[in-house]
């Protein structure tokens, strides 16, 4: 299957690039069959090293083939899904700094817009990625630019892995959420 010698190749370039970490594969060829069914075949990586660096920007990507070939079944797309997060390691705290990187006629943007589950995979990798960089708080910002359409929809992604909303103001489409480790 294309799709799969495509996902080997993508995770042989990962694995072989020492400035990429494999964070979570999932190789299930199994074809997606409608919108409501999320993506089970990916790659979510980051650029974050543990280093001295102690303040710094980095992402977290999602690799997946699925609508992502071209005819002769090479990658259209590096990654599908980009969360970009500073880290900053003396206050123990990760920041997102943008919610939706290319804009939502893309499906490069970090917010889902085709509901497969990417910016779920996303964020979840982050939270992992910070319990083992001893990050106490994930926090981010809901501009009114990207809450204005849908404030409902990313505000849900966010409860639904963990985060807090700790302000809103649904009129203007904004609102702050956080993720506190205990």
């Amino acid at each position: 299957m294309a799709d799969n010698d495509a996902m080997q190749q993508r995770m042989k370039e990962i694995e072989a690039n020492s400035e990429l970490r494999l964070l979570r594969s999932e190789n299930n060829d199994v074809p997606l069959a409608d919108n409501n069914r999320h993506i089970q075949q990916y790659l979510v990586y980051t650029d974050f090293q543990f280093d001295n660096k102690m303040q710094k920007t980095n992402s977290i990507f999602v690799y997946t083939p699925w609508m992502n070939l071209d005819s002769q079944g090479r990658t259209r797309t590096d990654f599908q899904n980009q969360l970009l997060f500073e880290y900053n390691g003396w206050e123990k705290k990760v920041h997102i700094t943008v919610l939706e990187t290319l804009g939502s006629a893309s499906q490069l943007a970090f917010f889902d817009y085709q509901n497969h589950g990417l910016a779920q995979l996303s964020l979840r990798a982050l939270i992992r990625l910070a319990q083992r960089m001893d990050v106490t708080t994930i926090d981010a910002a809901l501009s009114s630019f990207d809450g204005e359409d849908d404030f409902k929809r990313i505000k849900n992604l966010f409860t639904k892995v963990g985060f807090t909303v700790a302000d809103e103001n649904k009129d203007l489409g904004i609102a702050k959420f956080i993720y506190q480790f205990d």
